[in-house]
């Protein structure tokens, strides 16, 4: 290379450069300098004196209520504790420019947030010792906050999206709450931070996402995780206001969240605010920052810039804070500190037993077994005793949990007034029913406006209900299901529609951290009351993901149900109720028969139960199950045998109405599942285990599985070869009544 090149190419790398932790761009909000003092022509924000100690005795109270929590860490009382050494100064200076009734959605280093809004320091050392969120409530007794926190999200930037929901609902309903989400700066680089920013330019929501840009996600640099010269430019992709301010000065945040806020509450949308501090310890007790930077160098950079010495130089200064009283505050906390560690030392251990509460509401056969068992288990008692899944006395737990309060009711189609419809035109009556009835209800998803879906399940509901009703969004899966969460958080019933199953793998993130889990999480607080449409399958020569048959990935999350109809009547009753109920559902839309069955349906309201099978025909020989598209394919198969087979629709495929399946195969000892999906792990494979656990003894044949095979969804000109059909199930049928032992 020529030494002109050469001096060129360092040109050009000197250009691009980033950034490092030691020499950020210093073009912030600051309203105090390191020495504590009041900046030239920099005004205080307008907080009364007692405001002013309250902030500094808050950020002390955070660093020794952490600081203990650290000490029970290695003494074995609690897990991982992530503290906000040196940078309590963010948390605190934003959650205080909210407002009551406000949202925060926070990580795992806000504590000064919880503290400031009378969160007890009890259920914040609670929270690393592992009680169960009852649990707490039971040793603490009543307390409330006037802000409402979400519980705290451990998966990064999940909680961006969730929040942009949650402000969605609030502009939606003409209400003047303010959703705040706490970032890291790792936590931009989420797809859930650009869908949770995305969805609130677009939609103009109130909420305030705060970065907290502490140099280092674990053990990766802040320079790793954008090209960008800041964090805080990057909410121009979006059309959102941004700010980027002192992280260290309290009062810098607080003036700047409070602008901020303000804005969004007087409907001007969403802002970024970028506060630049630094992390003084590890990122939690599992962490050993000096392998990987040099501690010493930047703790000299940073000390200086501690958000407690300079906030207590400024109250000294202001004549608000001597040293007698900072020790009179140390030792008050001191003392408070004391005090919530005896108090959580006095909860008891959580009971085993609710590990099975707030998962989904009633009780399913398969979870009053399994708390038989484990009761059995706990007593030194064998649990696994139970061959015909009677043996065990499972009726003591009926009332266990809250009740899922949707009444069923049917009607008889040839009692009652109705008209002849297909698939997709009873999910449409059913929206339109639906979303009329309740106000709560809203719509969401790509393509469902005025083009109403791709379908057109969801046409003419934009006009009858408005765009705030009937939201077209960003194309971002994982965009809708976040925000359709923190809706469904907001006292909203979201419809999030999924126009195919094979482009929920994007979604699967929020799925698993937010929709399923935040029941639980909660302690029961916190519903997830949404219904994910969702069509599925083959059949209709489509490109590739469009045919996709997974639900085994859905049916697995706990804290879910999922419900597939294979008729019109089943579709209008099926969804009314899973549009009611206060759990998350999955809504399977059978694609391959959407417009080639039609039946009766009535045009009134009613519901079906979430939790019961349908025993489609009766036999004696074989039953033969089956649900959604591949009904029809099991019923002309059933047709064509030399045996009286059962033919029961299981309808909803978790949870599982297994005393009807028992109750068949133990009446015709034959058992074939037909299935659109591969067979590998399957619903058949549960459905062929439960049988081997609690009918083995009953059974004349194994079971056989019609099924897809384990291979992708193959091109359009082999699909049919591929797809279940009535031969298959037919030779599945024949094989196992011709078996001899």
């Amino acid at each position: 290379m020529s030494e002109e090149s050469e001096e060129s190419e360092n040109e050009t790398e000197t250009e691009t450069e980033m950034w490092s932790e030691p020499g950020q761009p210093g073009d912030f909000r600051q309203l105090l300098d390191e020495d504590g003092d009041l900046l030239d022509d920099a005004a205080v924000p307008d907080l009364a004196d007692d405001e002013l100690v309250g902030l500094y005795r808050t950020m002390v109270a955070t660093r020794t209520l952490e600081e203990k929590m650290l000490n029970m860490q290695r003494s074995g009382e609690a897990s991982l504790v992530a503290r906000s050494l040196g940078e309590e100064a963010t948390a605190l200076g934003a959650a205080a420019a909210l407002g009551e009734d406000d949202w925060v959605f926070y990580t795992y280093r806000q504590n000064a947030a919880l503290l400031h809004w009378d969160v007890p320091m009890a259920e914040i050392i609670l929270g690393v010792t592992g009680q169960a969120p009852e649990t707490v409530a039971e040793g603490l007794g009543d307390w409330e906050s006037p802000v409402n926190f979400s519980p705290d999200y451990t998966p990064v930037g999940v909680n961006v999206t969730n929040a942009a929901g949650s402000a969605m609902t609030d502009r939606f309903r003409d209400r003047d709450n303010v959703s705040m989400a706490f970032i890291g700066d790792g936590s931009t680089s989420e797809g859930s931070f650009h869908d949770g920013m995305n969805f609130a330019g677009v939609f103009d929501a109130p909420v305030v996402v705060v970065v907290q840009n502490n140099q280092w996600a674990i053990s990766e640099p802040s320079k790793r995780q954008t090209g960008a010269e800041t964090f805080a430019q990057k909410a121009e992709a979006y059309g959102v206001p941004h700010e980027r301010v002192d992280g260290n000065d309290v009062l810098a945040v607080y003036e700047a969240a409070e602008e901020a806020v303000e804005r969004a509450r007087e409907g001007g949308g969403a802002t970024l605010i970028e506060c630049v501090t630094y992390r003084m310890g590890n990122h939690n007790t599992s962490d050993n920052a000096s392998l990987y930077r040099e501690e010493e160098e930047l703790k000299e950079e940073w000390a200086d810039r501690d958000p407690i010495d300079r906030f207590s130089a400024y109250l000294d200064g202001e004549s608000l804070l001597d040293e007698g009283e900072r020790e009179e505050i140390q030792e008050a906390v001191d003392g408070e500190v004391d005090d919530a560690v005896a108090t959580a030392r006095d909860v008891p251990d959580s009971d085993p037993m609710r590990m099975f509460d707030h998962h989904l509401h009633g009780t399913s056969w398969r979870e009053a077994h399994q708390r038989t068992e484990f009761r059995r288990e706990r007593d030194g008692e064998n649990p696994f005793t139970d061959f015909t899944g009677e043996a065990f006395d499972t009726e003591q737990w009926a009332d266990e949990g809250p009740s899922l309060d949707v009444d069923a009711s049917p009607l008889d189609p040839d009692d009652a007034d109705s008209e002849s419809m297909d698939i997709v035109s009873a999910v449409n009556r059913t929206l339109h029913q639906e979303m009329d009835r309740d106000d709560d209800t809203r719509a969401l998803g790509y393509d469902i406006g005025p083009l109403g879906g791709v379908f057109r399940a969801t046409d003419g509901l934009l006009d009858e209900f408005g765009d705030s009703r009937v939201i077209d969004t960003p194309l971002s899966e994982n965009g809708i299901i976040g925000t359709a969460a923190g809706m469904a958080m907001r006292d909203d019933r979201p419809i999030p529609e999924i126009e195919f199953m094979g482009f929920f793998y994007p979604a699967f993130g929020q799925f698993m951290y937010a929709v399923a889990k935040m029941y639980k999480r909660t302690g029961g607080d916190v519903e997830m009351p949404m219904t994910i449409r969702m069509p599925y399958g083959g059949g209709i020569k489509a490109l590739e993901y469009h045919q996709e048959s997974t639900e085994t990935f859905e049916i697995h999350a706990p804290g879910v149900r999922v419900v597939c109809p294979s008729t019109p009547y089943q579709t209008k009753g099926l969804l009314a109720s899973s549009i009611r109920c206060d759990d998350p559902v999955v809504f399977m839309e059978p694609k391959q028969i959407y417009r080639g069955i039609e039946g009766e349906v009535p045009t009134e309201e009613y519901t079906l139960p979430l939790d019961e099978a349908r025993v489609v025909s009766e036999g004696e020989d074989v039953t033969v199950l089956t649900w959604g598209a591949m009904l029809p394919e099991a019923r002309r198969a059933a047709e064509s045998v030399d045996a009286d087979a059962e033919v029961i629709d299981l309808v909803t495929l978790s949870p599982l109405d297994v005393e009807t399946i028992l109750d068949s195969v133990k009446k015709t000892g034959r058992c074939v599942v037909v299935q659109e999906s591969r067979r590998t792990l399957g619903l058949g494979s549960e459905l062929s285990a439960l049988l081997n656990e609690y009918a083995l003894d009953r059974l004349k044949a194994p079971v056989k599985r019609a099924s897809g095979y384990d291979v992708h969804f193959p091109a359009n000109d082999i699909e049919d070869d591929y797809l279940t059909d009535a031969e298959r199930a037919e030779h599945a049928i024949e094989a196992v009544m011709s078996y001899e032992f």
